[in-house]
């Protein structure tokens, strides 16, 4: 005997969320996807008039009402919908009629399928391109820079030695020295981002880590008037790092949180294991690893929207002083780990700057 399908709870197990109407285009099928991407309970959204949920110029309401009308499903790769909270979701939509009678469409269904988590991917994978091509640029620029700064340097020195003890004229070459040097260091940055790495990944302790990088950077958030907190879950496994290059990031991290916070605050270290559905599992050859989520909360001005997408970007600095290699640099190590690194800002509200790392087990 074939088993019955338990259609109701086929559709409460979908990952997309499903929202059906009826011919009067009201709500009478709100799954449970529905309600997390949505953020609208069923039983608070059944029974009313879709219109009455979304503005009718909303996508999901044109696409529906186009398919009680004429029969036909609609689609769309690229909406928004605006969820309970007021906050955009991007969205694709598909809508197909139900319940076809010889009078009209009687009912219609749309699938809405979260469309974030791919875009979140494909700015990886853009940044990484990016990081790329800056680390070609940067190894050929070092090759054809650090030679002539070598003779340059040399000239300045002999310059120096032939003027003895003239004071005055030996201002200019201690200025010229340290300025060749700056330059210098400037070309060593670039060769960090695009020198291949090899990493000695080891179990580490994660809050060890964190609170040297804590004990260090005290006096500098003093001076800033910050007070650096801690959330940390003590049950969280080891993770699976390079330890300087992890404190690389986490140095630079906690200094940005700091000179991001002007009159003083809170900046919060926190460490979880990780819920976020792109970035919970990851596959290091020997089967599938959790990973570690750390966040650094900083109560600073936040960063203007139209910077976000740039922040990683080599030489792109939202300071007034600084050469925006900082978070390129950081970017490179967190990928060279298999992990990932995110931020998030609203302006006047601070950042949080969110990576994730694998455990060690």
């Amino acid at each position: 005997m074939t088993p019955r399908l338990d259609y109701e709870a086929l559709i409460a197990g979908l990952p997309d969320a499903v929202v059906g109407v009826d011919d009067a285009l009201r709500v009478m099928l709100w799954n449970p996807a529905a309600e997390a991407l949505l953020g609208r309970s069923a039983r608070r959204t059944i029974g009313r008039a879709l219109k009455e949920v979304f503005p009718p110029d909303t996508s999901l309401v044109r696409h529906l009402t186009d398919t009680l009308a004429t029969g036909e499903s609609r689609s769309e790769s690229e909406a928004v919908i605006e969820s309970g909270d007021g906050r955009p979701v991007h969205v694709s939509v598909v809508t197909a009629p139900l319940a076809v009678r010889s009078g009209g469409v009687e009912a219609a269904v749309a699938v809405i399928r979260d469309m974030s988590r791919l875009h979140q991917l494909e700015a990886e994978v853009r940044r990484g391109e990016t990081l790329a091509a800056a680390g070609q640029i940067a190894i050929g620029l070092a090759h054809e820079i650090r030679n002539p700064l070598g003779a340059i340097r040399g000239a300045v020195q002999l310059m120096a030695r032939e003027m003895g003890e003239d004071t005055r004229l030996g201002e200019y070459t201690d200025v010229l020295l340290k300025e060749v040097d700056r330059v210098n260091r400037i070309i060593e940055m670039l060769l960090d981002i695009s020198r291949p790495v090899t990493l000695r990944l080891v179990p580490l302790n994660l809050h060890q880590l964190l609170e040297r990088v804590a004990l260090l950077s005290e006096e500098m958030a003093a001076q800033h008037g910050v007070q650096i907190v801690r959330r940390y879950d003590p049950s969280l496994p080891p993770i699976l790092a390079d330890e300087d290059r992890i404190l690389q990031v986490f140095h630079n991290l906690v200094r940005n949180a700091v000179e991001a916070m002007t009159a003083g605050g809170r900046l919060t270290l926190v460490t979880r294991l990780s819920m976020n559905p792109l970035f919970a599992k990851v596959d290091l050859g020997q089967g599938q690893r959790s990973m570690a989520e750390i966040q650094v909360l900083d109560e600073g001005q936040g960063i203007p929207e139209a910077s976000r997408g740039r922040l990683f970007t080599p030489f792109f600095t939202t300071k007034d002083k600084g050469l925006g290699l900082g978070l390129a640099l950081c970017h490179r190590i967190i990928d060279e780990h298999h992990g990932a690194i995110q931020i998030a800002s609203e302006p006047g509200r601070g950042t949080a700057v969110s990576c994730f790392l694998p455990i060690a087990r």
